[in-house]
C-alpha cells in the first residue's frame, strides 16, 4: 500500500512577542493514503482521523514493507495512532 508521510505543524509566537510570523513547529508526523484522483496527493484524512488540508507532505517513501514508515529523524513526533493503523493492515 503506497502512502504519504505529512507533518501536522503548530504555530507559535516568538518568545519576545514582538512582531513577525509565527515560528512554525512540528505537532506530529502521520501517515495517509494516496488520492486515487490527484497524483502525489493524500486521501482527505490520515490513518488517525485528522485531516490533511492543512499538513505538509514530508519527502519520504518508505523503501519496503519492512521500513519505517516515518524517517527516522522524525521518529519524536510519530502519530501512535496512524501506527497502530497501518499495522492492523
Amino acid at each position: 500500500m503506497a502512502i504519504i508521510v505529512l507533518r501536522e505543524l503548530r504555530k507559535e509566537m516568538s518568545v519576545d512577542f514582538g512582531p513577525g510570523a509565527a515560528d512554525l513547529f512540528i505537532e506530529a508526523v502521520h501517515a495517509a493514503s494516496v488520492d486515487p484522483d490527484i497524483p502525489g496527493g493524500a486521501d482527505d484524512r490520515t490513518f488517525c482521523g485528522k485531516p490533511t488540508l492543512d499538513m505538509e507532505r514530508v519527502n519520504y517513501q518508505p523503501a519496503g514493507s519492512d521500513a519505517p514508515w516515518l524517517p527516522q529523524n522524525m521518529q519524536d513526533w510519530e502519530c501512535r495512532d496512524c501506527s497502530a493503523a497501518l499495522r492492523s493492515q
